[in-house]
């Protein structure tokens, strides 16, 4: 047995084997069962990720998607078994099982309705992005589609009904995820939040200046917060070395946001599935490579232990109600 666990906060995963049609056990993208188990995951975070152009009507699709993940946990329910608190990862991990845990890429997804997210709760998602790239009933994003520049919109941030969401979600105990929202978002979220929020796959603006990552100002507030980002390994958020192996460009992520707040807010976000192959991360069972790699860094099990899974359970346990 390997001695440490991975928890990562992000991937597209279901919605592309939806489109696929291959196998959850075994297929040739990022993450699989089998892939999962090479690696020594402790727990997954699968989001359904809802595109406001094609998946119509959103709610339904949402709905769709989780039918599909529910099978695949019904399937391989020896190996894998959903989750909705920390006790249920115990729980799991105690019979040898990998968790998986529902969450939404898109509040497009719940169509203006607490109700709608009222439900998705009630089906297990226990975190949502409150944008993809387009603009929806409850904020803005950091870019508005495919034809149109890249920006950090620094003036448009939640709605009214965005206020209602975020209030929603904590008194629910769902995580909010800030990933893909505008700079304003993200600040109205930090300003309104009293829990800890996640940028589930968001990197340092400061080591590649894109709008998708977060600012230094951002972080420190983020750190205030208790929340924590999960680095993204996606090539463009990561540097402009994207022929390179960025392993070390990851690390140069994961230390300028130590600096900037502390380890207690670093985790892992990869974004497999839904990026093109990272070199030097070719899928989930290789985040062992960034293990050595941080390893010959100087840092210490315990600190990579925080990034790798510890971290996340804190802002888990945090959000969810006793």
């Amino acid at each position: 047995m390997k001695e440490f666990n991975i928890i990562d906060m992000h991937c597209d995963t279901i919605t592309k084997l939806a489109h696929n049609k291959q196998s959850f056990v075994d297929n040739d993208g990022h993450i699989s069962l089998k892939k999962l188990k090479q690696g020594n995951y402790l727990m997954q975070c699968f989001a359904i990720f809802i595109h406001k152009e094609y998946d119509i009507p959103a709610y339904q699709s949402c709905l769709n998607y989780i039918s599909l993940f529910k099978e695949f946990m019904k399937e391989n329910n020896n190996e894998i078994a959903q989750v909705t608190t920390y006790d249920d990862i115990v729980f799991n991990q105690q019979l040898g099982k990998i968790s998986a845990m529902l969450t939404i890429e898109g509040g497009e997804a719940i169509e203006g309705s607490l109700e709608k997210l009222q439900r998705f709760y009630d089906l297990g998602v226990r975190m949502m992005t409150l944008t993809w790239n387009f603009e929806n009933e409850i904020a803005y994003p950091n870019h508005m589609g495919r034809n149109e520049p890249h920006y950090p919109d620094t003036e448009h941030g939640l709605k009214p009904f965005g206020l209602e969401v975020i209030n929603k979600m904590q008194d629910l105990g769902m995580i909010i995820d800030v990933s893909h929202l505008s700079d304003a978002g993200i600040y109205d979220v930090l300003n309104y939040a009293h829990k800890p929020i996640v940028a589930s796959h968001s990197n340092a603006r400061a080591i590649c200046d894109v709008p998708r990552n977060m600012t230094d100002d951002m972080i420190k507030l983020l750190k205030r917060n208790g929340g924590i980002m999960g680095i993204n390994y996606c090539a463009d958020f990561v540097s402009a070395n994207t022929s390179n192996n960025q392993i070390p460009d990851i690390i140069e992520h994961i230390k300028h946001i130590i600096s900037v707040a502390d380890i207690e807010t670093v985790a892992l976000g990869g974004d497999f599935d839904g990026i093109p192959t990272p070199a030097g991360m070719s899928d989930c069972s290789k985040t062992w490579d960034l293990y050595n790699a941080l390893k010959a860094e100087g840092f210490s099990k315990e600190d990579i232990d925080k990034i790798f899974y510890k971290n996340f359970l804190r802002v888990l346990k945090a959000n969810q109600n006793s």
